[in-house]
């Protein structure tokens, strides 16, 4: 029964930015990283979000880390959001260069009181200047300011689509309602199985690490086999657990390694790496799940 309203769901990786022990974007591993998640099922990029420290980058690393993973893919949503217009309008305009899926913001953050008409006129500045379809991200844990269905119901039609990262399901279900046409998908790793089902798909930062088990998740709901699909989206849960214990963006680097068997160096502060012997709890943490989870993934029924 679920076929005909599954058949453009999608698995999108929020992509790691590694960098160099010294605080450089490695811009070959993330190459490297790029072309094995497009080569193992994800469908889509999400470049320079929260799990790629996007708030943290400056304007000339974004563009770098653009011109990097299109050498490999353009199906990209390129995040260009930021507290600087001017870098916000520069960025955009940039992105003409570029053959990609869309480019996406957050609301200005760290000022949560903003009145509704300059959030609205955030969105619509930058809408001016796009060359490619405009998709929001909405994070009101990170930037202070929700941007409902109703508030974006107002402004429809100058975006393709939008990411909301909310524990609330429904919550991200509201925006599909009441806008059917735009592409929804909801930037949880906890409720991956569920934004599959119910709208466009998933933004999911365990992607970075698990996206051959994402890719096997969307195809196991394709095949209507749910029972074996909510048995992984449970592990997975487990794993997020364990991870918020020592920085879900930091373990996110160590896990790709553990789990992929590649290197994306390391994060930059404020998020910093981990110490050694956190590196080493953290695994044999995980050690046990990801043996469980090998286990189902390679269960022929």
């Amino acid at each position: 029964m679920y076929i005909c309203i599954l058949v453009y769901m999608e698995i999108i990786t929020p992509i790691l930015t590694p960098f160099t022990p010294q605080g450089e974007v490695d811009v070959e591993k993330l190459k490297e990283h790029a072309k094995y998640l497009i080569d193992h099922g994800i469908d889509k990029i999400f470049l320079n979000g929260t799990t790629g420290m996007g708030p943290t980058l400056s304007k000339e690393e974004k563009l770098k880390t653009l011109k990097a993973v299109y050498d490999v893919t353009d199906k990209i949503i390129f995040q260009i959001g930021g507290l600087n217009i001017n870098d916000v309008i520069e960025l955009a305009k940039a992105s003409r260069d570029y053959d990609i899926v869309g480019i996406a913001s957050y609301s200005p953050y760290y000022f949560p009181r903003l009145p509704e008409k300059m959030i609205i006129k955030y969105f619509t500045t930058i809408a001016k200047y796009s060359p490619h379809p405009l998709y929001l991200y909405n994070y009101p844990l990170a930037t202070g300011y929700d941007i409902s269905a109703k508030m974006l119901y107002q402004i429809k039609d100058i975006f393709a689509g939008l990411k909301d990262t909310s524990q609330d399901l429904a919550h991200t279900l509201e925006y599909k309602i009441l806008m059917p046409n735009l592409k929804v998908y909801n930037g949880s790793d906890t409720l991956v199985y569920h934004s599959l089902l119910s709208v466009d798909g998933s933004v999911a930062a365990a992607s970075n690490y698990l996206p051959n088990v994402m890719a096997k998740m969307k195809e196991l709901i394709k095949e209507n086999r749910l029972n074996k699909a909510i048995e992984i989206q449970k592990i997975i849960n487990k794993i997020v657990d364990i991870t918020r214990k020592y920085g879900s963006i930091s373990a996110s680097y160590y896990l790709v390694k553990e789990f992929q068997g590649y290197d994306v160096g390391v994060p930059r502060g404020p998020i910093f790496p981990l110490e050694d012997d956190e590196v080493k709890s953290l695994l044999n943490e995980i050690k046990p799940l990801k043996e469980e989870l090998n286990k189902l993934i390679e269960e022929k029924s």
